[in-house]
């Protein structure tokens, strides 16, 4: 999943179910797009709206090491 959104999560103590209800669909709905990782852009966006944070911060999957 996608670890800066997940951490959004955690820093304020949201649920699955609260997950869901930000964008508009069921706990079991959102348990299966976590797992799977696609959220459609329409649900992406609604997420950055409610953490007032950009989708290349809440969507990033890591950084590859340039070494």
């Amino acid at each position: 999943m996608f670890p800066n959104l997940l951490g959004q999560k955690a820093a304020r103590h949201l649920t699955d179910e609260d997950m869901a209800a930000i964008i508009g669909i069921s706990r079991t709905a959102y348990q299966a797009k976590k797992k799977s990782g696609r959220f459609t852009a329409e649900e992406c966006h609604k997420f950055c709206t409610y953490f007032g944070k950009s989708f290349e911060y809440l969507f990033e999957i890591g950084r590859a090491s340039c070494r």
